[in-house]
Parts: structure tokens; C-alpha cells; sequence
């Protein structure tokens, strides 16, 4: 068992997605997703820890990217404007990608209990 950061009792079992601190759930809003006080200060989360927080989504997105479009140019005979239809395949791909992490980083989704490494 962990402390609350907040209150200090030791149910300290959840960890806040904004602040990654721990919380018990009396510290915590009624969705479980952020403590009460990354909730009234309407805390967002920054780009870099948006894209650490989305490892995988991001790689995923990025080898199908890769499997999708880039093999056009090491296949011989192409039509010059496969290129241009390249770009706007990778520009489709990636704006559901980028409204997608936009709208994670305003509501997360739900955390389970979690245990840190310390």
C-alpha cells in the first residue's frame, strides 16, 4: 500500500493520469480518471507527456503508416503521382490520430489500480 498524497491516509492505491501522484479514492473524482485537484484546476495534460502516455498508439500508427505508404517508391513502374497521393494518405491517417489524442488528453480513459515501481 502507498500514502495519499493529498489526504495521507494509506490507501494510496491509484495514481492520478494528469499528476501520476498517488491517490486514495475519496481524493479522486467519480470516474477515477484524475485526482480532485487536477480536476478543479482543469489540469491538461502537455504534448509530451501526451505522447508518452501514447507510446503505443503512436508506433502502432506509425508501422501502419509505413506498411500503407511508403513501400510505393521501392516498387519500380509506379505513376509519378503516386506520391502526391501518398501525401494525402499519410495527411487522412493522421488527422483522426491527432483529434484522437487531443480529445484522450481531455478525458482519459479509466485507470485501474496501479502499482509504481518505487
Amino acid at each position: 500500500m502507498f500514502k495519499c498524497d493529498y489526504c495521507g491516509s494509506l490507501f494510496g492505491d491509484r495514481i492520478c493520469y494528469f499528476c501520476d501522484k498517488n491517490c486514495c479514492t475519496s481524493c479522486m473524482t467519480d470516474d477515477k480518471t484524475r485526482c480532485k485537484n487536477c480536476y478543479i484546476t482543469k489540469k491538461k495534460l502537455g504534448w509530451k507527456q501526451l505522447v508518452r502516455k501514447n507510446k503505443a498508439v503512436l508506433i502502432f500508427v506509425g508501422i501502419l503508416w509505413l506498411y500503407a505508404v511508403f513501400p510505393g517508391p521501392f516498387i519500380p513502374g509506379l505513376d509519378p503521382t503516386f506520391y502526391s497521393i501518398s501525401i494525402v494518405a499519410a495527411v487522412l491517417i493522421m488527422i483522426p490520430i491527432c483529434f484522437a489524442l487531443f480529445f484522450w488528453s481531455l478525458n482519459p480513459p479509466k485507470s485501474d489500480l496501479k502499482k509504481r515501481k518505487d
